[in-house]
């Protein structure tokens, strides 16, 4: 007779760890930590709680994502956005166009917001602030290098800068002509200015 092999015991709040395939692993980090940092926020909830819910290994996080701050930073992305990855924006005009359509449509996203609340915990405004320049400066960088403008680096930064400024001026109303502007207006009115720095 041989012997019975049983199935490996699970703990009820603990599912079953998935087998290895990262796109996998990734997208079930990312929809365990929207679920449990919207239930319980982000000091309540541990790594180890959310590779338990993904059924996956905690330490996939920070190959993954870096940090715990930095996957709740990617998961209040996920749920707010219809984004584009950085490769999509191809010049000054497709991000502005990006970043103020996202503003019509949405308001101040996470990532904003995470920059510019006084009440944002340290290491989640350093996960913002790596976001922000990891998608908008440093793609611009690489524009700039590739066409031989000088100080690309700080050029970029200035021009992110200055986009986040005319967002929020337009998100929350300071100045009434740039508030109903239309939106095409706007992006060409401030590709115009931007691209000649």
């Amino acid at each position: 007779m041989t012997p019975r092999l049983s199935a490996p015991r699970t703990s009820p709040q603990t599912k079953p760890r998935r087998p290895r395939n990262a796109v996998v692993s990734k997208q079930a980090l990312l929809k365990a930590a929207q679920s449990l940092f919207g239930q319980r926020g982000f000091e309540g909830t541990t790594i180890r709680d959310i590779g338990e819910s993904a059924g996956v290994d905690p330490a996939l996080i920070a190959r993954y994502f870096g940090s715990k701050a930095e996957l709740y930073i990617a998961a209040v992305v996920a749920e707010a956005q219809v984004d584009h990855s950085s490769s999509d924006f191809e010049g000054l005009e497709d991000m502005t166009a990006a970043m103020v359509g996202r503003i019509d449509e949405q308001g101040l996203g996470p990532v904003t917001q995470a920059l510019i609340r006084s009440d944002t915990r340290n290491e989640i405004r350093q996960a913002a602030q790596a976001h922000m320049a990891r998608r908008m400066v440093a793609p611009m960088v690489a524009d700039m290098t590739r066409r031989g403008v000088d100080a690309p680096r700080l050029r970029s930064e200035i021009v992110v800068s200055a986009l986040i400024g005319i967002n929020l001026g337009r998100a929350l109303g300071w100045f009434d002509e740039l508030k109903t502007v239309p939106k095409e207006r706007l992006v060409d009115l401030v590709t115009a200015l931007l691209d000649a720095s």
